[in-house]
């Protein structure tokens, strides 16, 4: 059953990459647009996920989500509805797979068993004339408007594992090799590089994946282009990657300037659309002055040069921290003094003795040169109430469905 769960994972790992794959079809070199690293194994161990695993409401929710996911998945999942979907062998497969004795608890203990971090970076050139038909082929694939797609993936999706990838190669049986796959490297008992270039339902998919054997039985499974992934491959073994820290509980998500300046230039378009229409007038005050439509925030993005979302422990207490760099101090104190007053506006739309409110007040906001900072411990006793009673519903509403 661990074999067959392993493959299962491989094959949900494939659709992760794939699903990054339409969102990162912009194309790039060194630009870099999102990157986020998630310590997964050690997070396990925050003081966050202790408090919410010790919650009375905790197991009641866990056990009520985990068994409402095994009936949809056995009922959408259907090999009627695969055989549709897939070839007749994946399909059957994949049926048998769902019948054997896993089940969505079981799996989600195994990832949290046996991954020990996941790496993402997403690039981007903003200078290529075709990024806007890469996004529309990202809005077409979510509408569902799959016609002439291509799919593909440049940057970097890691996972770091202690299972050796080479066990997953039993899913290149559904492949046609030199054809739909072929090896770019192939180490005996190594590393790999395996190229798959293949359609599907009339979409092209071409991405690599690689298996690098790190040192106490750990290993990373990357998925990048065929332009980057040797590269990303070294800078696992001696480079960037080599001595990464995923010991510290620690989620961070980092939106890079060319982020900003992505949303800056697409405001920027749809202020361009809106010039010449009439002025918004308040028809609660027709005497106040029209505002013209494109005055409305379109340069905030634009004064923007990084944000970072990091969740860790500090002083073994789980802390949420967002901070923003921006172009210039007085932008910082700016965007301070509008955050500052924008949480006391909250706390009076609450009740005086509210958890909200109490919640509110422990939301620290400063400005320290161009950064500006808002931080929050997780130990709100106020904070866990909201979380316990939340849990609750959701139970609730999960049973009564």
């Amino acid at each position: 059953m661990t074999k067959r769960l392993f493959i299962s994972v491989w094959v949900l790992t494939a659709l992760f990459a794939v699903f990054f794959a339409a969102t990162a079809a912009v194309a790039g070199d060194n630009a870099v647009i999102i990157s986020y690293q998630d310590n997964f194994k050690a997070f396990a161990d925050s003081d966050f996920v202790k408090r919410l695993t010790a919650l009375p409401e905790w197991e009641p929710f866990f056990d009520a989500f985990t068994e409402t996911c095994d009936k949809a998945i056995d009922k959408e999942l259907s090999r009627e509805n695969l055989r549709r979907k897939l070839p007749n062998q994946i399909a059957d497969d994949l049926r048998l797979f769902l019948e054997s004795d896993i089940s969505t608890k079981k799996g989600i203990e195994t990832i949290f068993q046996h991954l020990e971090a996941v790496i993402f970076k997403l690039q981007a050139d903003f200078d290529d004339d075709d990024i806007d038909e890469n996004l529309q082929d990202i809005t077409d694939l979510l509408q569902r408007r799959t016609k002439d797609l291509e799919i593909d993936f440049e940057g970097l999706l890691a996972l770091m594992i202690d299972v050796n990838p080479r066990s997953f190669f039993s899913f290149l049986k559904y492949f046609r090799e030199k054809t739909d796959y072929q090896f770019l490297r192939n180490e005996p008992n190594g590393d790999f590089i395996l190229k798959f270039d293949f359609e599907f339902h009339n979409q092209d998919f071409e991405f690599c994946c690689a298996g690098i054997k790190l040192n106490n039985e750990r290993y990373v499974l990357i998925f990048s282009d065929d332009d980057q992934i040797v590269r990303y491959c070294d800078a696992f073994k001696t480079g960037r990657y080599a001595n990464l820290n995923t010991t510290e509980p620690k989620k961070e998500l980092v939106l890079e300037e060319t982020c900003f300046l992505f949303l800056d230039r697409h405001l920027k378009k749809i202020k361009r659309d809106f010039d010449g229409m009439p002025d918004i007038v308040n028809l609660a005050n027709p005497q106040q002055k029209p505002v013209k439509l494109d005055s409305y925030g379109t340069e905030f993005f634009g004064k923007i040069k990084k944000v970072k979302v990091t969740l860790h422990d500090v002083n073994n207490v789980t802390q949420i921290e967002i901070t923003a760099a921006m172009r210039t101090g007085e932008d910082a104190n700016a965007v301070r003094d509008l955050l500052t007053g924008l949480l006391a506006f909250a706390q009076l739309s609450v009740t005086e003795n509210s958890p909200e409110r109490g919640l509110l007040q422990a939301i620290q906001v400063n400005a320290t040169g161009t950064n500006v900072s808002v931080t929050e411990k997780l130990d709100n006793p106020e904070l866990w109430k909201l979380i316990a009673k939340g849990l609750q519903q959701a139970t609730e509403k999960i049973k009564n469905r």
